[in-house]
């Protein structure tokens, strides 16, 4: 019997546990913590990318469905399925751009005409979330909030940016300030579990501080997640081996070193799901839909946030059918998001042909480092699985702050000199030891909750 299916591009990930039988949206209510052994090779994926990967888990046993694969429970138990990536059918038939923008803004509207609400839209001034303001046609149903990644945040990209927008499209706008977000590491791990490395807590800051300027005000967010990849801004290389399938969906440095903390190859689980799809991979277009799929895992906590706090989301680009007609369209349109940038001119709202003073930096994690005294992980219970020298280094990286570290942090928060440093092998070993340290988190969580349930039984 069939009980789910794989989304196309991944979107509200079921996970599934193939020796007690459940299944859940929700991680945590699959692991069986009295009964509960680490996949090696899941957790060492994980560690690399900062969320999981290739449908494992760090949980041996707990998988995800994959796009196109399908649920099944049979004689007490659950199988998996492959079936046909119907995706690959739709790809290849040329699309028009006015064609594109219609059906994007009857999605919205569509939608946003089921409900009386508010409208609460993450503005970051970047096309995506512009082009869900622009096109919501009952503009004073919009409430826009956004936050900085600067120093200063007002001074940020992001801030003026959707300052303007909200000028000109006469809607309602504020920005909220951002720096404390590290203390909901253990609500992110009550909503992730150790399926997501804590990265998106500055969300959690985001909406509860959105929750109490709106009080009980209800409100539907409208969200632009992943709207970049199928505008054009995003180019996937060339995939031609297992090796290579492994850079997909990589988060930018936001995620530990799986070599250092445990040395565990896992192409293993990798090569399977590249011999299905390497021909596929040939395809541009299908190379960018393939990293999506592998980032929606940690991805989707932009609208899965708000939702736990009361701001059920919507996203029009995680809609197979607008989705490929913006893959769709001509290759010299989606260069540089051309048709997008065009619209924007019509609409006066491209500012990026405009002079507008602002920053590019974004100190917002160091920021948080400096306001937060984090707690040391536990390399009691961590060197169970990973290398204490690794642990002990980013202990010693996140609790040792000082004026040597704090000059040199801001340098290399100041654009133009930090290029200068990069260019001089210049590394910023804090953040990267931050980012460790919010990938290991919740899987020291994972031990600490397995351990105590242990002891419970």
């Amino acid at each position: 019997m069939e009980v789910a299916k794989g989304n196309w591009v991944g979107y509200q990930t079921l996970f599934y546990n193939l020796k007690n039988g459940k299944y859940s949206h929700d991680i945590n209510e699959v692991i069986d913590y009295s009964d509960l052994e680490i996949d090696l090779e899941g957790l060492a994926a994980y560690l690399d990318f900062g969320y999981s990967v290739f449908g494992h888990t760090p949980v041996k046993d707990v998988h995800y469905l994959l796009p196109n694969q399908v649920l099944n429970f049979q004689n007490d138990k659950l199988s998996v399925q492959e079936t046909e990536d119907k995706t690959l059918n739709l790809l290849g038939k040329t699309t028009q751009e006015d064609d594109v923008l219609d059906k994007i803004s009857s999605a919205i509207n569509q939608w946003a005409d089921g409900f009386n609400d508010d409208i609460l839209i993450p503005t970051s001034g970047g096309f995506d979330s512009r082009l869900m303001n622009a096109l919501l046609k009952d503009k004073r149903r919009i409430h826009a909030y956004t936050y900085g990644t600067s120093l200063n945040q007002d001074e940020s990209r992001e801030s003026v940016y959707a300052g303007l927008l909200s000028k000109r499209l006469g809607t309602q706008w504020k920005r909220i300030p951002l720096g404390k977000f590290n203390v909901y590491m253990d609500q992110w791990y009550d909503q992730f579990g150790p399926a997501v490395a804590a990265s998106g807590t500055y969300h959690m800051e985001f909406y509860n501080k959105i929750k109490q300027l709106e009080g009980g005000n209800p409100m539907h967010l409208l969200s632009g997640i992943i709207g970049d990849a199928w505008a054009g801004a995003v180019k996937v290389p060339m995939i031609d081996s297992a090796a290579s399938y492994r850079t997909l969906g990589y988060t930018h440095g936001m995620s530990a070193d799986s070599k250092l903390a445990m040395n565990v190859n896992y192409i293993g689980i990798v090569e399977p799901i590249y011999d299905r799809q390497k021909d596929y991979l040939k395809s541009s277009e299908y190379r960018i839909i393939t990293a999506m799929r592998t980032k929606m895992m940690m991805l989707q906590y932009l609208i899965s946030v708000p939702a736990k706090l009361g701001y059920p989301g919507y996203s029009p680009f995680v809609d197979e059918d607008i989705s490929i007609s913006m893959l769709n369209l001509p290759a010299d349109r989606r260069e540089n998001r051309a048709w997008q940038r065009d619209f924007f001119k019509k609409q006066n709202l491209l500012f990026e042909e405009e002079k507008h003073k602002y920053t590019y930096q974004n100190t917002l994690n160091y920021y948080a480092l400096l306001n937060e005294s984090l707690e040391p992980l536990d390399t009691d219970v961590l060197k169970e699985v990973f290398n204490i020298e690794y642990l002990n280094w980013i202990n010693s990286k996140i609790q040792h702050i000082g004026r040597k570290e704090r000059l040199f942090q801001t340098l290399m928060h100041t654009p133009k000199v930090k290029g200068v440093l990069k260019l001089l092998g210049a590394k910023n070993d804090l953040l990267e030891a931050y980012f460790a340290y919010i990938t290991i988190r919740p899987i020291e969580t994972l031990l600490l909750r397995r351990n105590a349930s242990i002891k419970k039984a």
